[in-house]
C-alpha cells in the first residue's frame, strides 16, 4: 500500500483549489487501487467527506511530520503556493514544509503549480535554496517557468496545464435544477461574473455595477459566481447593490463539479477568479478575465482570451468594448477556444503520465 501526501491550499472551501485536489485525487486513484492518500487542509472533516481521502491538519506540527514520515511521496498540489504577494509567511510555510520532507528523504513532485511572484530579496533566496532540492517540477504556465528560471531554479521542469482541467462537471439536467432552485430565469443568455476581493476600493466597485447594467440593458442576464462564497459573496452584493438592472448570485454552496457545470451553461464569463476562467476554458465558454494577479494574463494567453484590464485601473469604456466585441465574435470564439482544448488534452495526459511515473 501506497501512502501519497498532498499539500496546498485545501479545506479554506474555495473552489479553485478544491477542484485542484478532486483532480488528483482522481487521477492517483485511477492510476492504482493500492494507495492510501492524505491532504493538508485548514478543515479536515470538510476535506474528508467532500474529497473521501484523509484530512490532516494544517495547525498540527504532529501530524504533519506523521504524515510525511509515513508517505512514499509528497505532492505540491497545484496552486500558486510560492508567492509573497499575499505574504511572506504563507510562503515560508510551505517553504519549511518541503524543507521536512526533504529531511525526511521523501520525493517531491510539484505538481501543476504556478510559480511567483516572488519580490523580497531574502524570500527568492530562500525559495531558490529549497525548490532547487525538489525531485520533479510540473509547471502550469510558461510565466511560472521563466520566473523560476530568472531566480536560479534549475531544477529541470515540464509545462503542462492546470490539475483542474481534468475535472468533469454534472449533468445539463443538474445544473437546469440549480438554476431553478436559485429563481435564475433561463429564457436570456447568461452572462457569469465572478470578483474576489482586493484592494480595490470603490472605484472597482462602481465600475462593474456600471459595467453590469450595461450588459442586463441588453436583455442579457447577469449571474454573478463566487468562487470562494466566505470572501466573494460580500464584494457581490456590493456591486449588485449599486446596480439599477435586476441581478443574480448563486446563493447556495455547491461542488467544484456544480460550478464547471452552472459555467459551462454561461454564454460568457467575466472573471477575476483563476480557476472560474480554467472553468470556462474547459467548458469552452468564452471570456474576459479582470487581471488582479499575473496568473490570470498568463492563462488568457495561453487560452487566447481577452485581458479586460489590471483591476486596479479597470476602465468601463474599455469593459464595454471588449464585451461587445467578444459577444458579436461569439460563435467564432468558441470555436477557437474548442481547438485550443483539443490542444490541451495532450497536457492533460501529460499530466496522468508524469504522476504515473512518480507512484
Amino acid at each position: 500500500m501506497k501512502r501519497i501526501f498532498i499539500f496546498g491550499y485545501y479545506g479554506f472551501k474555495n473552489l479553485g483549489d478544491e477542484a485542484i485536489l478532486s483532480s488528483i485525487v482522481k487521477m492517483i486513484k485511477e492510476q492504482s487501487s493500492k494507495v492510501e492518500i492524505s491532504a493538508l487542509s485548514y478543515n479536515v472533516k470538510y476535506t474528508e467527506s467532500t474529497h473521501k481521502i484523509k484530512g490532516v491538519s494544517r495547525n498540527s506540527i504532529f501530524d504533519i511530520l506523521s504524515a510525511i514520515r509515513n508517505s512514499d511521496l509528497v505532492i505540491s498540489g497545484g496552486g500558486t503556493l510560492l508567492q509573497d504577494t499575499t505574504s511572506s509567511r504563507s510562503l515560508i510555510y510551505y517553504l519549511t514544509l518541503i524543507s521536512i520532507v526533504k529531511l525526511f528523504k521523501k520525493p517531491v513532485l510539484f505538481f501543476c503549480n504556478g510559480f511567483g511572484p516572488i519580490k523580497k530579496s531574502f524570500n527568492k533566496f530562500l525559495a531558490r535554496k529549497v525548490t532547487n532540492k525538489v525531485d520533479r517540477i510540473v509547471l502550469r504556465d510558461p510565466r511560472s517557468k521563466e520566473v523560476m528560471e530568472k531566480m536560479g531554479i534549475v531544477t529541470p521542469s515540464d509545462v503542462t496545464v492546470d490539475a483542474a482541467f481534468y475535472l468533469k462537471g454534472v449533468s445539463s439536467k443538474r445544473v437546469k435544477e440549480i438554476l431553478e432552485k436559485e429563481s435564475i430565469p433561463m429564457d436570456n443568455p447568461i452572462i457569469g461574473i465572478s470578483v474576489r476581493p482586493w484592494s480595490v476600493g470603490d472605484a472597482f466597485v462602481n465600475t462593474m455595477a456600471k459595467f453590469a447594467d450595461y450588459i442586463a440593458d441588453k436583455g442579457l442576464t447577469v449571474v454573478f459566481t463566487p468562487m470562494q462564497p466566505i470572501k466573494d459573496d460580500e464584494i457581490s452584493k456590493e456591486i449588485m447593490s449599486r446596480m439599477k438592472k435586476k441581478s443574480y448570485k448563486l446563493k447556495n454552496q455547491y461542488t467544484p463539479e456544480e460550478i464547471l457545470g452552472i459555467i459551462g451553461d454561461l454564454d460568457i464569463l467575466v472573471a477575476m477568479r483563476l480557476h472560474a476562467l480554467i472553468f470556462a476554458g474547459i467548458k469552452e465558454v468564452p471570456m474576459i478575465g479582470l487581471e488582479y494577479d499575473p496568473k490570470v494574463d498568463a492563462f488568457l494567453k495561453m487560452v487566447n482570451q481577452r485581458n479586460g484590464g489590471k483591476v486596479e485601473e479597470l476602465d468601463f469604456l474599455n469593459l464595454c468594448i471588449e464585451f461587445d466585441n467578444l459577444w458579436n465574435r461569439k460563435a467564432e470564439e468558441k470555436e477557437k477556444l474548442a481547438n485550443i482544448r483539443a490542444k490541451l488534452e495532450e497536457m492533460v495526459q501529460r499530466n496522468r503520465e508524469i504522476l504515473g511515473k512518480m507512484l
